[in-house]
């Protein structure tokens, strides 16, 4: 161990409390990055950190912020009722509860016989209110508050909450806070709070922040960055792969099966589909016994309910054997789950600076991690020297497909699964749809392009057996073997395709009921008005049509005369009539418009 990175040769003395605290969590020697920012941001500094992620950037301030509290003696019974001294923001609920677990480990170890040093944890739950936290707040008087965005602002707007003792603020996972979903929020909170604060910004990707640092009231701040030749850190190994997007899924069940891992963290591009094929790998691995069965399988995505979430989160960190997360990039962020050692995305985000988040759930605290990316055969290859411009560099990765059925067969069996229940295909469309919308979206739009994409290489991946309507399909794709958008030959009969729920049926089968007869209706009118038009009048339509037809051959006959004789030549008769009639019209129009007379007199 390096002599510099050890914690008893720190440029600042910390509390006996913390650093036993220290030693009981394991932290043997500090980072690079805790190394640089303890000291200053505990002495009066504002701090600005970018380092890559795992690098333990929470510890870096929750140590400043509680020698704050005690060097400011914001522990003692004195303290104002209604006031806090330090504020935690984080753009996600889960974030925010890893960092208020962080430092209830240290608050452990703080002396009994001193005046308790408390934190509380704002964010929005159904089963906590405002005013509940408001309630909370007062009754235990706690120093250090954490949450997101849109509950803090709403707890620190209540009349009952006073700011002027705020010390120290934190935004976490800055450059997400600064961007436009979060900014509004995060700049008010900062104008609600005193000028006279620290204020310290902590990210992975601070960079993409730009101009909006600025914003954040820093005063005289001072810039922590840990330089390497890769963003990545040096114990994660970047990956990718270059596959058809009909074999992704099937390419990641073949890892799930064939990969030696402890934690697997699995990234889909949509919350509907981590639903879908979270579904779907129920049915392969109780059903069709595709999946090995010492694997768990856990999904998570920002539509659940808060408990729900953190419940899911609690499991997967839990969970003794090996285990599979799908997910979001709710997940992505400064979350840190223990003996997480594989990443794969199925899809990059749209969101280029969001990659190494994801990538860096694994290899955290120098421990061994890989990460895979999925990457579409064609202009997605592209993607691998774009992020090269970055500093980041992968390195491809060939897979092979073990112990599954081959495509048809595989997919056959998701089309199966699919028409036992029409609800199924209502997500598998949903799902599709989302995808396509989401990848629109992609910064790297000259990479991640909708003319190019394989919409029917995706639609098999998704079980599909139609091709969605939707204006993308309808503008760029283009194969004369789909009628009408059908992959499967003879097309499914979607009027017996029925739904498991029964009442969910009931309804199906009233609409089309009903449908069918405003579509009778409407064909009965129709005819009943083609049988009652008079005779009269259909002769004399065709009688008018072969008026105008006879109008138009003569005047074509007399422009195609007029020309040959101002020509003098036959062969300057073969000049397409129409251009001369076009001709014609232009120059009567450029006449009818001419101004005539003079405004000399006016």
């Amino acid at each position: 161990m390096s002599a510099s990175l050890s914690w008893d040769d720190l440029k600042y003395p910390i509390q006996s409390w913390i650093k036993r605290g220290i030693d009981v969590m394991g932290f043997d020697a500090m980072t690079p990055v805790q190394a640089a920012t303890v000291p200053m941001f505990a002495r009066n500094k504002d701090v600005v950190v970018e380092s890559v992620t795992g690098s333990g950037k929470t510890i870096a301030f929750v140590i400043p912020i509680l020698e704050k509290i005690v060097t400011e003696e914001a522990n003692n019974p004195n303290f104002k009722p209604g006031h806090f001294h330090s504020l935690i923001v984080t753009p996600t609920r889960e974030l925010s509860n890893q960092i208020q677990s962080v430092i209830q480990e240290f608050l452990q170890h703080y002396p009994e016989e001193k005046y308790p040093i408390k934190s509380q944890l704002l964010v929005g739950t159904n089963q906590n209110t405002v005013r509940d936290d408001l309630a909370d707040f007062i009754n235990r008087r706690p120093q250090i508050l954490v949450g997101t965005p849109g509950r803090i602002l709403d707890f620190l707007q209540l009349p009952a909450v006073h700011t002027k003792s705020c010390s120290v603020v934190v935004l976490d996972e800055a450059d997400r806070l600064l961007d436009d979903s979060f900014f509004g929020d995060v700049e008010r909170i900062l104008k609600l709070l005193p000028k006279q604060r620290r204020t310290g910004l902590f990210s992975a990707t601070i960079g993409s922040a730009g101009d909006q640092i600025f914003k954040t009231g820093l005063r005289n701040p001072v810039k922590v960055t840990v330089n390497t030749k890769s963003k990545a850190p040096s114990s994660l190994g970047l990956f990718y792969t270059v596959i058809d997007p009909e074999n992704k899924f099937r390419q990641f069940l073949s890892i799930v099966n064939s990969y030696k891992f402890r934690k697997c963290i699995v990234y889909f591009p949509t919350c509907i589909s981590v639903t879908y094929f979270y579904s779907f790998m129920q049915y392969l691995r109780k059903e069709q016994k595709l999946l090995i069965e010492d694997v768990e399988f856990f999904s998570l995505h920002g539509k659940l309910q808060t408990n729900s979430r953190q419940k899911t989160l609690d499991s997967f960190v839990e969970v003794l054997g090996k285990a599979v997360l799908l997910t979001t990039d709710v997940a992505a962020r400064g979350i840190d789950i223990p003996e997480v050692d594989l990443v794969i995305q199925l899809d990059p985000p749209s969101n280029t600076n969001m990659f190494l988040h994801r990538c860096g759930r694994a290899g955290r605290a120098n421990k061994a991690g890989r990460a895979i990316t999925f990457l579409n055969k064609g202009r997605e290859e592209d993607y691998v020297p774009f992020l090269e411009v970055k500093n980041v560099e992968l390195e491809e990765m060939p897979l092979k497909l073990i112990g599954l059925p081959p495509k048809e067969e595989f997919y056959n069996m998701f089309k199966n699964w699919l028409l036992q229940d029409r609800a199924r295909y209502d997500l598998a469309v949903r799902s599709y749809v989302a995808f396509i919308r989401n990848y629109m979206k992609h910064s790297a739009s000259s990479i991640f392009r909708l003319r190019s994409f394989d919409y029917l290489g995706l639609a098999k991946m998704y079980g599909l057996f139609r091709l969605p309507r939707m204006p993308e399909i309808s503008k760029y794709f283009k194969d004369n073997n789909i009628n009408d958008g059908w992959i499967v030959d003879p097309p499914i009969e979607l009027d017996q395709y029925a739904y498991k729920d029964k009442n969910r049926e009931r309804k199906r089968l009233e609409l089309l009921k009903h449908s069918k007869q405003i579509n009778d209706r409407k064909k009965e009118k129709y005819e009943a008005k083609q049988r009652n038009i008079a005779w009269s009048n259909k002769v004399q339509d065709h009688k008018e049509k072969n008026n105008k037809r006879s109008k138009m051959a003569l005047r074509r006959e007399a422009i195609e005369k007029q020309i040959a004789e101002e020509s003098g030549s036959d062969d300057d008769v073969l000049e397409d009539w129409k251009e001369a009639i076009i001709q014609n019209r232009k120059r009567k129009k450029n006449q009818s418009s001419t101004v005539t007379g003079s405004f000399e007199d006016l």
